[in-house]
């Protein structure tokens, strides 16, 4: 009988087809103050493996993590899931990422999928993180549904006790990470409607689930009256709006994302925190390709707080105070909101010598305090399925090292990233 089986599996396998493409990327970054080393986690290998069978395929993305001061290889299978496609569209079941939203990189609509913030300034997908879901696409007539259901909730990989990379403020040695409480009804679904309406694509979305970054849920009282906090992720519904249109030659994209958040935990804590808290984010795109095929993008950010009702800890008195817009912090939405309420983003990409060199600008610039971001990049292809990568990257803050101003704590994360790619 075990010589039968690789017999009745030999036909299968002979229809079928197998597609693999990946990458292998060494690279580091170097400061532009002193030109020492930042070591970060980075991907060394990115790989994609599909098998396709009839109306079914199985798609899976790999990576291989290390850093540079501690040459561990760590694996990391980043999607794995079955695509099956009826004759109405598609269900695919397994650790997926989802990709919602209309405008590139920054979209508040977009929050199926956790954020790592290792890798915060890559492009779309690089930067998310896959979760154990079921999704059905139906198409029926100009009309596009998905629904979505996460059985387990996934948060935000953070960037905690990382000198080289201060993205958060974090006091002396406390990690919260030690102090957080599990999701008790960790079940999310999402719903999405695509559809055209004059030349333009509109969706409109809802998603129940929790914040993808902890907070604050809890707080008792230990030995000689010290607080002991419980962190946690609080329920958000979160209602959005996309759209892409045309004027002329310009591409306008838009999102909107109203979200309400509370906390639903209930435990037999001395004091539970129950903010009850709305508020919006929204980005507006237009881009435009001029002369020489060079790529023009600008993106205006913003967040606004619109209600906020309960009570929080003062770090500081160790006293139980009102929750305000000031203190409240978003634990879902696009990341750069986490920092930032209002800010403009522009970028510009050429390609020369038939696409072998590509050379890019990008900016970012708070609106409301001083603050910015500045970059420049350069990949050149010498031969095929091989590229340099050199860009810089450097932020400017407002000069006083004692505001609590995002930038402040990145300027001496500026730097020179080097990169050797090979794709195959």
């Amino acid at each position: 009988m075990k010589h039968l089986f690789p017999l009745l599996l030999a036909p299968l396998l002979l229809n079928a087809q197998i597609e693999y493409s990946g990458s292998i990327h060494p690279s580091n970054l170097y400061r532009i103050s002193d030109g020492s080393e930042i070591s970060l986690p980075f991907r060394l290998v990115d790989m994609e493996l599909g098998y396709t069978w009839r109306d079914f395929d199985i798609k899976t993305r790999w990576a291989i993590e290390t850093r540079w001061s501690d040459p561990q290889l760590t694996s990391d299978l980043r999607e794995a899931y079955l695509a099956w496609y009826p004759s109405f569209g598609e269900v695919r079941l397994g650790k997926q990422i989802f990709a919602w939203g209309a405008a590139d990189g920054n979209n508040p609509t977009d929050n199926l999928s956790a954020y790592d913030y290792y890798y915060l300034f890559l492009p779309g997908v690089d930067r998310k993180i896959g979760s154990l879901s079921i999704a059905v696409n139906a198409y029926l007539g100009n009309w596009q549904i998905e629904a979505v259901v996460i059985p387990e909730h996934q948060g935000n990989r953070l960037v905690l006790g990382e000198p080289d990379f201060p993205l958060f403020q974090s006091e002396d040695a406390f990690d919260p990470r030690e102090f957080i409480v599990e999701v008790d009804a960790p079940l999310e679904f999402g719903v999405r409607l695509q559809t055209s309406i004059f030349e333009s694509d509109v969706s409109l979305s809802y998603f129940k689930g929790h914040d993808r970054i902890f907070s604050l849920v809890g707080l008792d009282f230990g030995y000689a009256g010290n607080p002991v906090t419980h962190f946690g992720y609080r329920s958000t519904d979160v209602l959005g709006l996309d759209f892409v249109s045309f004027i002329g030659g310009i591409t306008v994209r838009g999102e909107t994302a109203y979200f309400k958040t509370s906390n639903e935990y209930d435990k037999a804590w001395a004091v539970t925190f129950k903010p009850e808290v709305e508020y919006l984010q929204y980005v507006l795109q237009a881009e435009y390709t001029g002369f020489f095929d060079v790529s023009l993008v600008g993106q205006f950010i913003g967040n606004s707080i619109l209600s906020v009702e309960g009570e929080t800890l003062d770090q500081t008195t160790q006293q139980v105070i009102s929750i305000t817009k000031e203190t409240f912090q978003p634990g879902m939405g696009t990341p750069f909101a986490m920092f930032v309420d209002q800010a403009l983003m522009l970028t510009a990409t050429g390609n020369l010598m038939d696409d072998r060199l590509k050379l890019s600008a990008f900016s970012f610039i708070s609106l409301e305090e001083t603050g910015y971001m500045f970059g420049l990049g350069l990949e050149y292809s010498p031969i095929e399925n091989w590229n340099i990568e050199i860009s810089l990257n450097e932020f400017i803050g407002d000069g006083n090292s004692g505001s609590d101003n995002f930038f402040n704590r990145l300027e001496d994360f500026s730097h020179v990233f080097i990169g050797l790619k090979y794709s195959f």
